[in-house]
């Protein structure tokens, strides 16, 4: 049975590292965050950091290398806070499973999930095409699959990573712009990578 919660409810995968910022926003706007990581203490600084705002963070302890710990995490969190309707999801190559058994087990066909699939930007190198993660995702009806390409930044005759911060604010413009495949930062020139 749902809590009596009645918040949208989002999913945040690496929220309490890069994404620290995007979680915070989304309890601002509002939603009922539940946020995945594996240290407790980080979530719970992340939950506290979030008082007071009209939304909250719910810290979901768990390792998502551990596949079945993740979905179980995961339906416990929609049997307390409802369906998830956005996830933002940062997971490392170490779980290859991880986040195609997210993506089966938010939203519906009904009410799909906006699932943002946050990648690092050797996903944007010419000589890595990869149609068969693009494939897998399409085949589900519950979630609208979403790429979010993590760049890097050009500066004067020289190059960086993203900071968190650019981050969060790049994956969250890319929740409110909605389109199939955002780059943050840049990946062009390939060569000028850092």
């Amino acid at each position: 049975m749902v809590g009596t919660d009645v918040r949208p409810h989002a999913l945040v995968v690496g929220g309490t590292g890069m994404l620290w910022g995007a979680s915070l926003a989304l309890a601002e706007r509002g939603y009922a965050v539940s946020v995945v990581a594996r240290r407790r203490q980080r979530l719970e600084a992340l939950a506290q950091t979030a008082a007071g705002l009209p939304g909250s963070i719910h810290p979901i302890p768990v390792d998502y290398q551990d596949t079945q710990a993740l979905i179980a995490a995961l339906e416990a969190a929609q049997a307390r806070f409802g369906p998830i309707e956005l996830a933002l999801i940062w997971i490392h190559s170490t779980a290859p499973a991880a986040p195609l058994a997210v993506a089966r087990r938010v939203g519906s066909p009904q009410h799909p999930c906006r699932y943002f699939h946050i990648l690092g930007s050797a996903w944007a190198d010419p000589s890595r095409p990869n149609p068969e993660r693009q494939a897998a995702f399409a085949t589900l009806d519950n979630i609208r699959y979403r790429e979010v390409i993590l760049g890097f930044v050009r500066e004067g005759g020289s190059s960086r990573w993203l900071t968190n911060a650019e981050i969060s604010a790049g994956v969250l413009a890319a929740v409110d712009a909605d389109q199939p495949r955002t780059i943050v930062g840049v990946v062009a020139p390939w060569h000028w990578r850092p």
